[in-house]
């Protein structure tokens, strides 16, 4: 397992370049979403953005159920990263691998 580290600021997020890591841009206007960025936990350095609802699944797709806590964040369904394979879930701010 691989510990999501959040970055309240995203400067210091993507100059850290940590597996795993994450950064919840919650300035977009929505109540109810935010854009999720994390560092893809397999280390390929992979930047990834997703969209998610808080407690919540977003209507459009691709999209993710987040519990709303950036400290142990918990994602629903799992992620599935195409590019380098990776797949695996965010549960109580850790990254596991399928």
């Amino acid at each position: 397992m691989i510990r999501a580290i959040h970055f309240p600021n995203p400067d210091a997020f993507r100059a850290s370049q940590h597996p795993g890591a994450t950064h919840f841009d919650l300035t977009k206007g929505a109540t109810d979403e935010a854009i999720l960025w994390f560092f893809c936990p397999c280390g390929c350095g992979g930047l990834v953005r997703i969209k998610v609802g808080i407690d919540v699944k977003p209507a459009d797709s691709p999209s993710w159920n987040w519990n709303g806590s950036v400290a142990d964040p918990t994602l629903s369904p799992s992620v599935n990263r195409l590019d380098c394979g990776w797949h695996g879930w965010l549960r109580d701010g850790y990254w596991e691998e399928a």
